[in-house]
């Protein structure tokens, strides 16, 4: 049985270098095989349903905007409810970059950037 599968795996193994080796676009047998191994099928017959404001709906455009919504409003419920909560504050005043101050004392160090080439970039 040993024998069996170590045939097996070579044979698989010649077929996809033929593929590759006869192939005019690589990147895209490459995927093509990647996904023949994995079995990684697409399936565009998926309908997402999501309650929007007591409603269940299947429209995509009303789904991605209320995910959209969703995850743009998690990072500032997270901070200015933490900041809130810690310092009574009002909400309408607080600035960004006065919530930054408060919460990192230590100054930031300023960030030059230089051109570099991909020859630089490789070698480090």
């Amino acid at each position: 049985m040993k024998i069996l599968s170590k045939v097996i795996t070579l044979a698989e193994k010649l077929h996809y270098n033929n593929k590759l080796g006869i192939s005019t676009n690589k990147p895209k047998t490459t995927w093509s095989i990647i996904k023949t191994i994995t079995y990684n099928k697409k399936n565009f017959n998926n309908i997402l349903m999501i309650d929007v404001d007591g409603k269940i709906t299947t429209h995509q455009q009303t789904t991605a905007e209320k995910f959209n919504n969703y995850y743009v409003s998690v990072a500032d419920n997270i901070t200015y409810s933490n900041h809130i909560n810690n310092n009574n504050c009002d909400l309408t005043k607080i600035k960004p970059l006065d919530y930054l101050y408060s919460v990192f004392k230590q100054s930031f160090p300023n960030i030059k950037m230089e051109n570099k080439t991909t020859y630089e970039i490789k070698k480090n």
